[in-house]
């Protein structure tokens, strides 16, 4: 019979967050003033019921593009994708929407960001607690 202590309940606890990565500062790259946003692209991101749709994103490499997260939900969610924003050039009027890698959408929320995406594969998941294992992650594609 294993008893309990606080001592066995702490420990693996404490590994676990330790394991837990310290969120990385990332400063939005800003895109040129002379980029046409206005002819861009519109893609649509709809964050609803645990999950994104869809559920990968393709985008066009160095291409400026309008994405339009869209919360349909009664509750928060996010859209974070460090490694994306990270990569991508932001409009200057946009920049501030985003905090290391991640977009909040308010519930019935609409946020339009202005970007030029760089070429690679990024994850996407909501970051709220529970939501990612709940199935809300999803990729972004750029080609």
């Amino acid at each position: 019979m294993i008893i309990l202590t606080p001592r066995l309940i702490a420990l693996p606890l404490i590994a676990l967050l330790a394991s837990c990565g310290i969120p990385q500062t990332i400063t939005p790259r800003i895109a040129p003033a002379s980029v046409a946003f206005a002819e861009a692209q519109r893609v649509e991101v709809v964050l609803d019921s645990f999950a994104f749709e869809p559920r990968t994103i393709s985008l066009a490499a160095d291409r400026p593009v309008v994405l339009v997260l869209v919360n349909n939900a009664s509750g928060g969610h996010n859209f974070s994708a460090p490694g994306f924003f990270a990569a991508a050039q932001i409009a200057a009027s946009d920049a501030a929407v985003i905090t290391d890698g991640e977009v909040e959408v308010a519930p019935g929320g609409r946020v339009e960001l202005r970007l030029i995406p760089a070429a690679g594969g990024y994850d996407l998941d909501c970051t709220h607690l529970g939501h990612s294992v709940l199935g809300m992650s999803g990729s972004i594609v750029v080609r």
